[in-house]
């Protein structure tokens, strides 16, 4: 596996069919690129001996097996150096995934797996989980808002985040009442979780595992620092190997099937700005895409139009511009700046005249 890793690596695969070479052949094939196999007399003898284990049930003395097993580490060592720069112990699952702080944090958590500090991996395993998974769930830009006060809903809706957090946690009384340590700041909607879980393809017990055997971690951006919580007892009783090793390999499974969801997502090219044609004073804007709608407005000068779709009307003889007209004259607009007196959207006849019918 690792000879065919290698070559599929080098790009080998895209020039020749590699799924039914044999095990010289895959030798060869690495020779053939300039990769030489150290042991390759000892290797073939080994895959000779697995034959004969395998259908005559001749096992080799434990002294030979030993020398197989040595010449095969050595093997393994020198090709995937020569593939990847590296050695075996320098490759990392997390490699797998995009660049960014989910996979700096996952690193860390192998080197502290390698260095026998398990609960660091469980903590660095679970701020892994926090940015890809949590963080939507996070009130804590909510602390302030009290829905009783008139004239700030919208600016905290944009700005506090924790948009899938459930409703009644994202106001000042119910986070003053409840949250008693940072990290009660991450309330779940478990329906809302489930879904979004099976969607992208994950188990949701095990994704509640790794939050169950995970230390609880909050931040409240990504300049602050972390806390962390958990039970007194927690670490003696799982923060151990097999825990740190499980957590790890799953949540690299876990955000590997997230980040391939989002990559196989398609949006329309928008690479080419549509040249709005000419707006000609003095033609009317409909509410609707037909004009027996309520005219809305007259075009004028003052105002700055944006076109944004071309759309069929009701009546299919006639087609039409969808806009957005914005004035020129500005209103104070409180936390979010100054904007337009008077904004609306609307329909524009599509005329011959217009270069567009």
């Amino acid at each position: 596996m690792v000879f065919y890793a290698g070559l599929i690596e080098r790009g080998v695969d895209e020039e020749k069919t590699l799924e039914n070479k044999r095990f010289d052949d895959l030798m060869a094939e690495l020779r053939a690129i300039n990769i030489t196999v150290p042991k390759s007399g000892t290797l073939k003898a080994l895959n000779k001996q697995r034959v004969l284990t395998k259908h005559y049930a001749q096992v080799a003395e434990p002294i030979t097996v030993r020398t197989y097993f040595d010449a095969a580490l050595v093997a393994i060592e020198a090709t995937v150096k020569a593939v990847t720069g590296g050695g075996i112990r320098e490759l990392f699952i997390a490699d797998l995934l995009n660049e960014g702080r989910t996979k700096e944090h996952l690193k860390n958590a192998e080197r502290a797996i390698a260095a026998g500090d398990y609960m660091e991996a469980l903590i660095e395993t679970r701020k892994a989980i926090f940015i890809e998974f949590e963080e939507a769930y996070n009130v804590y830009g909510w602390r302030d808002y009290d829905p009783n006060e008139t004239g700030r809903g919208l600016g905290v809706s944009l700005l506090a985040g924790g948009w899938s957090a459930p409703y009644w946690a994202k106001n000042k009384q119910w986070i003053e009442r409840n949250v008693k340590v940072p990290t009660d700041y991450i309330q779940i909607d478990y329906d809302n979780f489930r879904i979004q879980s099976m969607e992208y393809g994950i188990h949701t017990v095990e994704l509640e595992n790794i939050r169950r055997l995970t230390p609880a971690v909050f931040r409240r951006d990504y300049s602050d620092s972390w806390s962390v919580t958990y039970d007194a007892a927690f670490p003696a009783n799982n923060a151990n190997e097999k825990n740190a090793k499980y957590c790890l390999d799953r949540a690299v499974s876990f955000i590997l099937k997230k980040q391939e969801h989002s990559e196989i997502r398609r949006i329309p090219a928008a690479d080419q700005l549509f040249d709005p044609p000419t707006v000609y004073i003095g033609r009317i804007v409909y509410e609707g895409p037909s004009t027996q709608s309520k005219p809305l407005h007259t075009i004028a000068e003052g105002y700055e139009y944006t076109i944004k779709r071309i759309v069929g009307g009701f009546d299919p003889n006639e087609t039409f511009y969808e806009l957005i007209a914005e004035s020129a004259e500005k209103k104070p607009g409180g936390l979010l700046g100054d904007r337009p007196a008077h904004i609306f959207s609307g329909f524009l006849q599509i005329v011959p005249d217009d270069g567009s019918a």
